[in-house]
């Protein structure tokens, strides 16, 4: 069966283990409908892969709201000063709400991984997530099937 996915590069043997290890946590929590605590998920990621999430203060957040809501809802999405980097917990949030199930994250050749998921239906919350948590252990999106269509990432 072909799943929809999320194809990366893999350089780093040691990282991808990483990788799945905590999607498999994921995987377990979200099979289990039983989610453990926020910070609970903070023990899967070493420095380096938390440095690629947005930690902002109250403040930041706060004032980051108060532009997007001021800014027209055409320019929001496009304005490179409004974007930032996923939030650490909002990713946890994203996997829970996400109507599909993750079904494996695996080598498909000697330098490339896929992390597979089946779509409940659409909308299901999209890729997202699942970029982030690929992208927080330093591995290159080569590819993704979302179920609607086949998007090859320039390198």
């Amino acid at each position: 069966m072909e799943y929809c996915f999320v194809e990366f590069q893999v350089d780093d043997s040691k990282r991808f283990n990483a990788l799945c290890k905590v999607f498999n946590e994921i995987k377990k929590d979200k099979d289990n409908d039983s989610w453990r605590n926020e910070e609970d998920w903070l023990i899967f990621f070493d420095c380096k892969a938390l440095s690629h999430f947005w930690w902002p203060s109250e403040e930041e957040e706060t004032e980051h709201f108060r532009r997007w809501f001021a800014t027209p809802v055409e320019q929001r999405w496009i304005d490179p000063s409004l974007k930032h980097p996923w939030g650490f917990y909002s990713m946890f949030d994203a996997f829970q709400n996400g109507e599909y199930q993750l079904i494996a994250c695996r080598m498909v050749s000697a330098d490339r991984a896929k992390l597979e998921f089946e779509p409940f239906g659409h909308p299901y919350g999209g890729t997202g997530a699942i970029q982030a948590l690929v992208e927080s252990f330093d591995f290159v999106i080569i590819a993704e099937d979302d179920g609607i269509e086949y998007t090859k990432f320039n390198l």
